[in-house]
Order: C-alpha cells, then structure tokens, then sequence
C-alpha cells in the first residue's frame, strides 16, 4: 500500500492547482488582472437579484417594480432623479454591456424563481444582439452571467460549442479572469493603481446602492463634433456588427424571453434606443438590417407587442449624445417620460 502512494501523486497536483485556480476569484486579485471594469456590471446583477428579494417595499406591493433589460446605452439613469420623478416605482436596472436576448432571458427566469413578478419591463433590443458572429457573446455574457442549471436546461438552444466554452469559463476561474502577468506587472508599478482600485470598489458599491443604475464618468459631457460621431460610430459598427450572420440561438431565445413576460402577463415596452445621425444611417444602409427588422418584427407581432424605434418616434427626440451609440446624460430624462407614457398607453389598451 505504502509503495503505490505514489498514484496518489497526481490526484494530489491537481488537486492543489484546482485550490490555487479559485485565488483568481477573489476581488483582490481581479483588480490586478482584469483589463477593464466589464465584469463589476455582470457580477453585481446577481446581487441586485437579491437586493430586489428582500426590497420590503416591493414585496408589499408598496411600490411598483419596474426592470430595466438592456445594454451600456440604458445603465445611466439617475437612481435619486427617478425616485423623485416616480415617487410610486422602485426602477431597477439589470443592463449590462453588450447583452442579448439569452442575457435577458436569464435574469427574467431568476426573478421569477424568486417569485418575483415586476410590472413592467423595459427591453432594448437591437440588432447587434442578434449577431452570431459578435466576439462579446462569449466573452461577457456566457463567461460572466448564467448559471449551470440555465445553461443545462437550455443546452439545445445554446448548443455544445457554447456548453463547453460556459463550463470551462464556470469550473476554472483562470478561463474567467485570465491571469495576464503583464498587465499585473504594470498595475503593480503604477502609482495611480491605488486610485483605480478605489474606482473599481467605488464603481461596485455605487450599482448596488443606486439599483443597478451606474455612474457616468462624463456626466455633463456632449459630443459636438460630427467627425467624432462618425468615428466612434464606425468604430461600434466595426466592433459588435462585425461579419454579420443571423443568431438562430439569440432569436430563440428572444422567442422564449417574449413568450414567458406573455404568460406572466407582466407589461413590456420593447425599444431600439435613439443613435447618432451617422451611426442612424451606417445601420439603415447596412445590408442586415432589414432581415433583423423583419424577424423581430414577425416574433413581436406573434405575441402582440410593438417595437418602438426612437430614432423615429414623433413623442421623443433627444440630439445629445458622448459617442455616436450613446445618449448623453441629458437625455436620460426625456427617455423615461417617454417609456412611461408608452407603459400607460400598454395598460390602458
């Protein structure tokens, strides 16, 4: 027996490297390592799940709840502005950055596994989330949200190639928070490091106490310039509509999302937020617009909801933007007044 202890060699590795892979979980370390603050928006999701459990207010039926679905393009409402303005709603926003319909698929079930039941949702939808070839699907949504229930459950529609990349991101916090020694290296050295970490915590606290609504670093600011419009504009278009294909998954899963707030008969306004004029018009001449139109168009029709287009809605207009795909704070409150007349308009049908 003494002699083969040597079999147990091995199990014993990799034991030791599974235990020391679970360092890179902690926060401390991931301020280190992860290049930019992407994750502190997924991550604290789940704890606004829970923040939304224990809100008295909410489970008394004090207040009205409304979730907000969406991307970076709806994360910078003003938590103090909508408690004044709608002193009878507690508005918490799930957006992310950069999600989709499978995103938004997943947090409606949390809620209601907690029976939760909000009255009113607001989506965004766009075509970028229905991009199968988009490089963010994978790298924000599959590697930072999700369950593995979710994603087992659902294995058909996300199919074996997004199955094993979720459960090697889920088993081996590495593939999550890739170690990049040289980025360790130059945060080590900087002298402002301190005051970045501080950011991050900052950043974190701040979308747990405000609901998930987050801080803008450039909150008065307007871009002005049409060239930069353009640019970043191109640069978007370039990035998240790159070698466009159709997402038969995302579309899915978009189906399952609309069909599920049917059932539960919770109100919905579904919106394809204002962009720039330049980044307006490189999306209507692209070739896939017309085809995501058409299919989202077809599913909406299919359980009675309607797309409002807000770069063409007479009852908004807002022409101030930071980057050619993002309103500027100014806008922020023009938006809710809107969404809020159209959720009235739902429930006065």
């Amino acid at each position: 027996m003494i002699k083969r202890k040597f079999l147990l060699y091995p199990l014993l590795l990799i034991l030791a490297l599974f235990l020391f892979d679970k360092i890179f979980l902690m926060d401390s370390i991931k301020k280190y390592i992860q290049p930019d603050f992407t994750h502190i928006y997924y991550e604290t999701r789940e704890e606004l799940v829970t923040q939304i459990e224990k809100d008295e207010e909410v489970k008394t039926k004090k207040k009205k709840l409304m979730v907000i679905l969406g991307s970076s393009r709806l994360l910078y409402f003003d938590a103090k502005e909508l408690e004044e303005l709608y002193p009878n709603w507690k508005i918490y926003n799930l957006s992310s950055a950069v999600t989709t319909p499978a995103y938004y698929f997943y947090f409606l079930e949390r809620l209601l596994e907690k029976n939760i039941k909000p009255d009113f949702i607001l989506l965004e939808t766009d075509a970028n989330q229905f991009n199968k070839n988009s490089p963010v699907f994978k790298g924000s949504n599959l590697t930072y949200s999700f369950s593995p229930s979710f994603v087992l459950k659902n294995f058909m529609t996300f199919g074996k190639d997004h199955l094993s990349f979720y459960f090697g991101k889920y088993l081996f916090a590495v593939g999550k928070n890739k170690p990049y020694l040289d980025t360790a290296y130059r945060r080590l050295k900087n002298p402002d490091f301190v005051a970045i970490s501080a950011m991050q915590d900052q950043t974190k606290e701040f979308l747990i106490k405000n609901r998930g609504h987050a801080m803008s670093i450039v909150d008065n600011y307007v871009e002005k310039d049409f060239a930069s419009l353009y640019a970043t504009s191109k640069r978007t278009i370039d990035w998240v509509y790159a070698n466009y294909a159709p997402s038969d998954m995302q579309y899915a899963f978009y189906k399952k999302l609309l069909s599920t707030i049917k059932k539960e008969n919770i109100t919905l306004v579904i919106v394809w937020p204002q962009a720039s004029l330049p980044m307006q018009k490189m999306i209507m001449d692209a070739s896939f617009t017309p085809d995501w139109k058409n299919r989202v168009d077809t599913i909406h029709n299919e359980y009675g909801y309607e797309l409002r287009d807000m770069n063409s809605s007479k009852d908004y207009y807002c022409n101030a933007f930071v980057d050619g795909g993002h309103m500027a704070k100014d806008c922020y409150h023009p938006f809710m007044r809107f969404v809020m007349k159209e959720y009235y308009r739902e429930i006065n049908k």
